[in-house]
C-alpha cells in the first residue's frame, strides 16, 4: 500500500511541509525518548534494582526540582487554560479579540 494514499497530513500541514516535518521529528524524538526510558525503567524494576514505588518517588522529586519545576508548571497551567477555553468558547473568542486589539 502506498503511504501517500492514506492522507495522514491535514491541510495546515500540507501548506507548510517544512514545519510539519520539524514538528513530526520533534514528536518522534519525544516518543523515542519515552520508549527508551520505559525500557530502562522496566529493566531496572525487573532486575530488582529499583521498585516502582521508588521510581514514582524519584519522579515526583525530579518534577519538583528547580531545574524542571518552571517548565512543568508552565505546561500544567497552559493545559488548564486550554481546557477552560475549550469549555468556554465564548470567553476564548473574547480573549482572542482582546489580544488582537492589544496587538499580541
Amino acid at each position: 500500500s502506498d503511504v501517500c494514499s492514506s492522507d495522514l497530513l491535514n491541510m495546515n500541514q500540507m501548506k507548510d511541509l517544512d514545519t510539519a516535518r520539524r514538528d513530526l521529528e520533534n514528536k518522534k524524538l519525544i516518543l523515542d525518548t519515552a520508549i527508551d526510558i520505559q525500557a530502562l525503567l522496566r529493566l531496572l524494576v525487573d532486575k530488582k534494582i529499583i521498585t516502582k514505588e521508588e521510581v514514582n518517588g524519584f519522579r515526583k522529586e525530579v518534577r519538583a526540582s528547580s531545574k524542571w519545576k518552571v517548565a512543568n508548571t508552565y505546561i500544567e497551567q497552559t493545559m488548564a487554560e486550554i481546557k477552560f477555553y475549550q469549555s468556554n468558547p465564548q470567553l476564548a473568542l473574547k480573549a482572542m479579540f482582546e489580544a488582537k486589539l492589544n496587538n499580541q
